[in-house]
């Protein structure tokens, strides 16, 4: 007879895992939305910096206040409304876990299929409510139906795979009418989207707006998330959710010296949004596929009976993206990140070779 406990590793070993992408020599990796057009030289350089005077030997203390001020500089918000995280991803896992288990989630599809996965280790119910095939708009009404039998709403927004950015006005009435539950708003992209809900997150008593480094910042190797909320949840999560120390003196240091350059960084995001515009722009003009409006670093094509001839030049070219397939009646689904102009211009050569 099976105790508690393998029970429940058997439940668990049944939730789809999120698997980490493979690591494949001499190609160029564009399946994860990493910020390859910012200069590899410019965060490396910060780190060997860093590396040289941090004292690895003592526990991080006034680190976590530098970082708090650089993001407090950074958002222009201050910093009573913000804590960190090991990456956005931990903080969504300590919300889960401490305020989710065993309620009700919102979500609609297709979205950041991590936040699906930790609500089923958790065991929060999700109710999933399909984008708009076309243009993958939300449907509010039917969202807010759901939502209000929900415990939390979780709207990423830009999202994730699809790239677009919804409507603000939309949701910001989807909050209003939402005031007694928890909304999670994921910005993880926000940096290369029009707006941020940023500044207004304080102003209420139930939202949370999730942000990372590791995108437009180029700290994916670091893991440094962080959130904006209203005074009273920022300052509990700080005290009695996360861990004492849940960032490392490097990654805390690196990352208060990158945001204190944020003016650099945003050259690059401007790079990346052009090139965004150039890869769409061409895209359109290949008759077969379907490029979607992203407001991210990256595109999500739909390539319908093309799809196996593309993943096989892609392949040729050594070129690594996020294959998707059919999902949500879209066809033949892929998404590729914006890379340097070199990057693109492969992409673009193999696309176009396949159709």
């Amino acid at each position: 007879m099976k105790n508690w406990f393998s029970n429940r590793i058997d439940k668990i070993s049944k939730i789809d895992s999120y698997n980490r992408p493979e690591r494949i020599k001499d190609t160029i990796k564009l399946d994860s939305n990493e910020n390859l057009a910012l200069d590899k030289k410019f965060i490396a350089e910060i780190a060997l910096q860093v590396a040289k005077y941090v004292d690895l030997r003592e526990y991080p203390l006034e680190q976590f206040e530098e970082l708090y001020r650089e993001l407090s500089t950074y958002t222009d918000i201050n910093k009573k409304y913000l804590a960190i995280g090991n990456g956005s991803d931990q903080i969504i896992e300590l919300i889960l876990s401490t305020i989710g288990k065993g309620r009700r989630a919102t979500i609609f599809s297709p979205t950041f299929s991590y936040f699906i996965n930790r609500c089923e280790l958790h065991e929060v119910t999700v109710d999933k409510v399909p984008l708009n095939k076309e243009d993958n708009t939300l449907h509010k009404i039917q969202f807010l139906q759901s939502a209000k039998q929900s415990n939390i709403a979780y709207i990423c927004s830009p999202n994730n795979p699809t790239g677009n950015q919804f409507d603000k006005q939309s949701i910001l009435e989807i909050i209003d009418s939402l005031d007694d539950k928890l909304i999670l708003v994921d910005e993880a992209y926000v940096e290369f989207a029009d707006y941020s809900l940023a500044s207004v997150a304080s102003k209420y008593d139930n939202v949370i707006v999730l942000r990372t480094l590791s995108k437009a910042f180029g700290l994916a190797g670091a893991r440094v998330g962080y959130f904006i909320a209203n005074e009273r949840f920022a300052q509990i999560f700080r005290s009695s959710i996360q861990s004492p120390y849940p960032l490392n003196t490097l990654s805390l240091t690196i990352a208060s010296i990158v945001l204190s350059q944020s003016n650099y960084v945003r050259k690059t995001i401007e790079m990346v949004k052009n090139e965004r515009k150039r890869v769409l722009d061409q895209l359109a003009k290949i008759n077969g596929i379907k490029a979607h409006k992203s407001n991210a670093n990256f595109i999500f094509l739909e390539s319908y009976e093309k799809y196996e001839a593309i993943l096989k030049s892609l392949k040729k070219e050594r070129l690594i993206i996020k294959t998707f397939g059919d999902i949500d009646g879209r066809k033949g689904c892929i998404r590729a990140t914006i890379g340097t102009k070199e990057m693109n211009d492969k992409f673009l050569k193999s696309i176009e070779e396949a159709v």
